[in-house]
């Protein structure tokens, strides 16, 4: 009988119960979650743990042209509910999923997020009037293209606490997809 290596075997133990520990909340946090059309407009869009209820977050035009003074249209789709479109409620617009944007040059804005102050984001718009919005996470410029909050239970059980953001997209240099995880 072949004598099995039993230092192997507690590595790979070991390896598999860190990799759950610090993984298995990525890796289950959107499963059979919906993906919204992706449209010429939409710049990108937010998903969390509460619900499959999405905000998203489009290039405003006029026409041809994108609103210079309003660039960015935020809704939301209720697939928690009929998957039917709106417009942000008063408390989600400023509390929560709101934008505040600030023009810095022809065809470039700084813009958060009303819940923090501690993220931005960049809104550059190309020659065609499309729009691509970047941010620095973990040190990292990137495209982005969604992010999912995961929330965790406070003392009275409701989710409003945010434990971390995943933001999706592409490298800003090499454009390979990447995911990238910021706790809060």
């Amino acid at each position: 009988m072949k004598k099995i290596d039993t230092s192997f075997l507690l590595f790979l133990n070991y390896f598999l119960a860190v990799f759950l520990v610090f993984y298995s909340d990525t890796i289950l946090a959107q499963e059979n979650y919906p993906v919204p059309e992706k449209t010429k407009n939409l710049l990108f869009y937010i998903q969390h743990s509460n619900n499959y209820n999405t905000y998203l977050y489009d290039i405003n035009r006029n026409e041809a042209f994108v609103n210079k003074e309003f660039p960015i249209k935020e809704y939301r789709i209720l697939y928690a509910k009929d998957g039917s479109k709106k417009e942000l409620t008063t408390l989600q617009k400023k509390l929560a999923y709101g934008v505040i944007i600030e023009r810095l040059a022809v065809n470039l804005y700084k813009f958060r997020l009303v819940a923090t102050d501690a993220l931005f984001f960049y809104l550059t718009i190309d020659k065609a009037q499309n729009g691509h919005v970047y941010t620095m996470v973990n040190n990292r410029k990137m495209y982005v293209d969604k992010l999912f909050l995961q929330f965790e239970d406070t003392a009275f059980g409701k989710n409003i606490k945010t434990k971390y953001i995943l933001f999706y997209g592409e490298d800003f240099q090499t454009r390979k997809k990447i995911v990238e995880k910021y706790r809060m």
